[in-house]
């Protein structure tokens, strides 16, 4: 995936005046029932946006790579925060308040343009995997999660897609809403057709279209 070295620059260097915070992997950002104590600027490693069920299940909505603002929709129109930001690897933010990040951004129709298309193409990804979530069958869940973590992560070296953190299989079931087994289940028959490869800490993908072609035919 190609990234825009450009997008929102100006946002970017806004932040530069706030102290950089370290998190390590599996430490929590923003707690759901916390009212968040500011607005995040992700410049390194991943982040996990989930929900909590009742039940206690987690259900992964979208992973934040840099750069990333969150939680934006509270940030901008004040709704209520009810998701959790946990650092899915090693992570480094800019914590800026609120009212400073709505100052700043109010009067720049670029910058808001920028992140409004940003959450747009968010929010175009949601509903692709809720429609999955709801259609169809374990393994097409897990083939367009995987198809998802390639477009979203991946690096084209010219040969292959390079993913460079290892989704684990556990990753994978909360993407997905399954249990880990089912998720496990899956992603073995999919590794044994070679559409998924895992190598040291690397995911690897040979073909993407093998893979969307497997989405829509089924096993």
């Amino acid at each position: 995936m190609v990234t825009d070295i450009n997008k929102t620059k100006k946002f970017e260097d806004f932040y530069t005046q706030f102290k950089l915070r370290s998190y390590k992997k599996g430490e929590m950002l923003i707690r759901s029932d916390d009212n968040p104590q500011g607005i995040f600027c992700l410049t390194k490693g991943y982040v996990r946006q989930y929900a909590l069920s009742t039940a206690g299940i987690e259900l992964t909505l979208h992973i934040l790579k840099p750069i990333s603002y969150f939680p934006m929709v509270w940030a901008i129109n004040g709704t209520p925060n009810i998701y959790n930001f946990e650092a899915l690897t090693d992570v480094e933010v800019g914590r800026a308040p609120r009212d400073d990040v709505v100052n700043f951004i109010k009067d720049k129709p670029k910058i808001i343009f920028e992140l409004m298309s940003e959450l747009l193409e968010d929010y175009a990804e949601s509903l692709t995997r809720v429609e999955h979530l709801v259609f169809s069958d374990a393994y097409r869940r897990v083939i367009s999660v995987l198809l998802y973590i390639a477009k979203h992560f991946g690096e084209n070296d010219g040969r292959q897609i390079i993913i460079a953190h290892r989704f684990t299989h556990q990753d994978i079931a909360t993407l997905v809403g399954v249990a880990r087994e089912t998720a496990s289940i899956e992603m073995v028959k999919l590794e044994r057709k070679g559409l998924v490869e895992y190598s040291d800490h690397m995911m690897l993908f040979k073909s993407l279209e093998r893979l969307e072609h497997e989405l829509l035919s089924g096993h």
